[in-house]
């Protein structure tokens, strides 16, 4: 897992207080641990960095997220950085990229560049897949907690507690058969 340097500094950003809302103290609170746990210490994960090379790709891709319903008014860079670094990669080692983003445009440009998209939904099922004792409850619980915070497309949430229940003992588990 790798997190670009841009996606570091905009959970930086939300982890500063001062939100007036219980909301925005809540989203500083899961910044904050996000902080400690991926950006600080030993655990702390890989930054690739952005090229000369890969700058017109960025932004074709900023162009392209621009383009899209709703896209006009943001920057995309993170969006834009994550989509270029993962397309050179894949370009570079062959090996499967999985972008895990809650940004529905940046699925959809993603793949025009094969690389597949996961929100927070996707990885709490593949989570229950691996793990009986994770209760479907218990993960839409986690999802609605974590869409207070950062939420994917209403389109790409889950209706009910059956997106979180593996059913790979009948056969087909969209969540273990795409895992893959």
């Amino acid at each position: 897992m790798r997190v670009p340097r841009i996606i570091e500094r905009e959970v930086r950003n939300h982890a500063r207080p001062g939100g007036a809302t219980e909301r925005e103290q809540r989203k500083a609170a899961a910044a904050t641990a996000i902080v400690a746990a991926f950006f600080l210490g030993k655990s702390r994960f890989p930054q690739p960095e952005l090229s000369t090379e890969d700058l017109p790709t960025v932004e074709r891709i900023m162009e392209a997220l621009k383009n899209l319903p709703g896209g006009m008014n943001k920057t995309h860079g993170g969006e834009a950085e994550l989509i270029a670094l993962a397309a050179r990669e894949q370009k570079a080692t062959g090996t499967r990229q999985v972008l895990l983003s809650n940004d529905g445009g940046a699925s959809v440009v993603a793949a025009r560049y094969q690389i597949p998209t996961r929100h927070a939904a996707d990885v709490l099922a593949e989570f229950a897949c691996a793990d009986p004792g994770l209760s479907p409850t218990e993960c839409t619980a986690l999802f609605r907690s974590a869409c207070e915070i950062s939420a994917p497309p209403v389109v790409s949430r889950p209706a009910d507690d059956s997106a979180f229940t593996c059913s790979h003992a009948n056969g087909l588990c969209g969540p273990c058969d795409n895992a893959e």
